[in-house]
């Protein structure tokens, strides 16, 4: 944890040097879905995925974080309830438009970075729509390396404006319990 929060600090660090003075980097921590179930009917969270998401909240505990997004998914949802929860805010929704318009998905992150200015989000997406979103925000594909799109993977992203930020990907360590 404490080798988590020095990165970032590095990280936020770096970006404030780079930003207007008195203006401080809007942070997106993307996170994929935690591992889903189908038990004859709609997918939900495994028992594994249940404690992945409450893992999230714990790994996430002691930042500031101002919003938490999710498209209107159901697994995509329950993986970061308990975090939105433990912050005492509600998840919002949004449309992953990533695949289908991106200029509508563009307007969707600039609206997220205009409410939330120099705060810390979170937005859980799958794996694809995270690397697209990414891009939007100055990110190329090739700096991200191979996005293996495991739940224990966040990508941190220090946004300066659209089109020019500063990305990490971090771990969680999330370890199954057999």
């Amino acid at each position: 944890m404490l080798r988590t929060s020095f990165l970032l600090l590095l990280i936020w660090s770096a970006v404030c040097s780079m930003r207007t003075p008195g203006k401080a980097p809007t942070t997106v921590i993307f996170v994929n879905c935690a591992e889903t179930t189908t038990n004859g009917g709609e997918p939900g969270l495994s028992l594994t995925g249940q404690q992945q998401s409450a893992h999230l909240a714990g790994f996430l505990k002691d930042m500031e974080i101002g919003a938490v997004y999710s498209p209107y998914s159901p697994c995509l949802i329950k993986t970061v309830e308990p975090l939105a929860q433990s912050k005492k805010c509600q998840v919002q929704y949004y449309r992953d438009a990533t695949m289908d318009n991106m200029e509508a998905m563009e307007h969707i992150l600039k609206t997220m970075m205009e409410v939330n200015d120099g705060k810390t989000i979170v937005v859980c997406a799958p794996g694809k729509s995270i690397i697209k979103m990414a891009g939007i925000l100055g990110i190329r594909e090739k700096e991200l390396k191979s996005n293996r799109g495991v739940f224990d993977e966040v990508l941190i992203v220090n946004v300066l404006e659209i089109g020019s930020a500063v990305a990490q990907k971090l771990n969680m360590n999330f370890q199954k319990k057999v």
